[in-house]
């Protein structure tokens, strides 16, 4: 069976009515699954599966512990599971859920809060590399292209000038003979 899949962005406010249109319609929600980005935001994915349709839609943004995501274990009593997980390990504040661990579906040591948002220093130093690299990348890049730029200008202004120098010198070539025909004409 092929699977038609589609990723569609969804805003927070939408969520909700939406996932309960999905499930009025058929849907099952599949998973749901957080993701932590290199601006210190999370994205979360919720997966809608009706036969070989599966629709992922996606939200952007979120930032830990602030931006409130509606719990959509009303209509999906199973996603529990999913939103504490993403309450515990990322941080994402999940509001409504009907079976909420509050914080303890997952053990940590004292003091850890939201694990997979840790960037280690190893990480935030490879990623400071990696910008510093592209930094030096674009920066060479616009270089060789100013300079190419430059380049053709001085191509093209020397052309010009090639070319006003060859009209001058026939014109006055053209002027010269022009001038020693009359001069034989009248000697004639």
């Amino acid at each position: 069976m092929e699977l038609n899949e589609s990723f569609v962005p969804i805003k927070v406010e939408e969520l909700f009515d939406t996932a309960k249109k999905y499930k009025e319609q058929g849907y099952q929600l599949s998973q749901m699954m957080a993701i932590h980005k290199e601006d210190d935001t999370i994205w979360l994915y919720y997966t809608f599966i009706k036969g070989n349709e599966v629709i992922n839609r996606r939200i952007e943004g979120v930032i830990k512990g602030e931006t409130e995501i509606p719990s959509l274990t009303p209509l999906f009593i199973a996603v529990f599971v999913n939103e504490n997980e993403a309450h515990d390990l990322f941080g994402v504040n999940i509001v409504g859920n009907l079976i909420d661990f509050q914080g303890a579906f997952y053990r940590f040591a004292e003091g850890v809060e939201a694990p997979m948002t840790i960037v280690s220093p190893e990480q935030l130093a490879a990623r400071e590399k990696a910008a510093k690299i592209a930094k030096a990348k674009a920066a060479k890049a616009a270089k060789e292209a100013k300079a190419a730029k430059e380049a053709a200008a001085k191509d093209t202004n020397e052309a010009a000038k090639e070319d006003t120098e060859a009209k001058s010198a026939a014109e006055a070539v053209s002027t010269e003979a022009s001038e020693d025909t009359k001069t034989k004409e009248e000697g004639e």
